[in-house]
């Protein structure tokens, strides 16, 4: 008899908890905010209700918004939940676009520029190259041609060594010449395009024939000068002087007549 009623109890039971199911999902269908978990969530408070007790539902005291709002909050609209926007910890990074490398340029060839010495300066060279005339304004005349180098040891003043050689016109025999010359020179007054200056110098010479034609073969040249340069070209220098010219052996032989000439010579003189 026990047993029969427990049993009775039993099914009472469990038929009030599926209609207690039932009417909690269609108040969710009516409220639209209950999830199936949380509609099993909520049975048990409505399971054990007693039997013909009026179905209640308990106020929402929880924040959770997957809770839909008890029946006296359904004026309150219902709060659905939002996720707020997930902000990247990752900043974009900007690139910025790589610099093409500039190529390496060669080095462009160093050009020193060759500078002209100007005239006179210390330590220059010149090639000259001259002609001259002599006479002693009698019945001697000479013609020679002379080729030398000029090294002017301080500024505007010149050691030219010459090679000589030419011909003698004269009573009696006429003779070749050749020799040597060492002649320096001293431009007093140097300008930019002109100089004059002052000549000493002294050479040997020999000859085919005495001369003068009663002298000797060999003799002394000394020589005092005076004269000019103008420039004619970019490092050229055109050179024109007189000086006394003497021709004497010294007494280095029995007889010496000796002779002495005025000369006129021009030339070209080369930078180097």
């Amino acid at each position: 008899m026990n047993g029969h009623r427990f049993a009775c109890c039993m099914i009472r039971t469990l038929g009030t908890a599926a209609a207690t199911t039932a009417s909690i999902h269609a108040h969710a269908a009516e409220q639209g905010a209950l999830d199936a978990l949380s509609l099993y969530a909520l049975q048990p408070a409505y399971a054990w209700q007693p039997a013909g007790a009026p179905l209640t539902v308990p106020p929402s005291t929880s924040d959770d918004p997957l809770i839909a709002p008890a029946a006296s909050d359904a004026s309150k609209p219902a709060v659905l939940p939002t996720q707020a926007p997930l902000e990247s910890t990752t900043q974009a990074t900007q690139v910025t676009p790589a610099t093409p490398a500039t190529p390496a340029t060669a080095a462009a060839p160093t050009v020193t520029a060759v500078t002209t010495p100007r005239f006179g300066a210390k330590d220059s060279w010149r090639l000259n190259f001259e002609g001259e005339w002599m006479g002693d304004f009698q019945d001697a005349n000479e013609l020679q041609g002379r080729i030398g180098a000029a090294w002017f040891f301080v500024d505007n003043a010149e050691l030219a060594l010459y090679g000589t050689g030419g011909y003698v016109s004269q009573p009696g025999q006429d003779a070749g010449m050749y020799g040597i010359d060492l002649e320096a020179r001293w431009h007093f007054l140097a300008r930019e395009t002109w100089s004059l200056f002052g000549s000493i110098g002294c050479g040997v010479m020999g000859s085919t024939a005495s001369v003068p034609s009663d002298g000797s073969e060999f003799n002394f040249t000394p020589s005092i000068g005076a004269g000019a340069t103008i420039e004619v070209a970019e490092n050229t220098r055109l050179y024109m002087s007189a000086r006394w010219y003497h021709i004497s052996n010294a007494q280095t032989y029995a007889d010496n007549p000796g002779r002495d000439n005025l000369g006129i010579w021009v030339g070209l003189s080369f930078g180097m």
